[in-house]
């Protein structure tokens, strides 16, 4: 049997196998989710902190303000799978409103201000360039705050 052949069916034999670890690692059940996407926005917001502090200081730590801004566009980008139906204030506990299912159009907009808004802070921090990463962080905490307004809920 050649080599071709034989790559071929052996990717064929371990697509399956694959296509299980990756399920396996995303959350099954809707608890689970709402878990994950509480865990997943408590890991953006300490990443906002870690800008916000740094960009306070006379002598920001700039690794820091770079890997906490790839957090934050890393989140922007992947965002809309943490909101599937089902899994809003009728799954359980959460914070993310109904209104974010049912005003679809809205939330996509808001999502996709956080999304335009995210990579200018990226690449703000990855020049290294203060000025311009308070200037991109004031932007995308506004589209943050804008979200916020309308479609989560106040912790208790």
């Amino acid at each position: 049997m050649n080599r071709v052949l034989r790559s071929a069916i052996f990717a064929t034999l371990l697509a399956p196998a694959l296509a299980l670890v990756a399920q396996a690692s995303e959350p099954t059940n809707v608890k689970e989710l709402q878990k994950a996407r509480h865990d997943h926005y408590h890991k953006l917001g300490d990443s906002f902190k870690v800008i916000r502090d740094q960009i306070r200081n006379d002598k920001p730590d700039l690794a820091a303000i770079k890997t906490a801004a790839s957090v934050v566009n890393d989140a922007a980008a992947t965002q809309e799978k943490w909101f599937p139906a089902g899994s809003g204030p009728e799954a359980g506990k959460t914070q993310a409103k109904a209104e974010i299912w049912s005003k679809p159009a809205e939330f996509k907009t808001a999502m996709k201000n956080f999304s335009d808004a995210a990579p200018k802070l990226q690449s703000a921090a990855s020049a290294g360039d203060v000025a311009g990463i308070r200037s991109a962080f004031a932007d995308t905490g506004k589209t943050c705050k804008g979200c916020h307004e309308t479609f989560r809920a106040e912790e208790h």
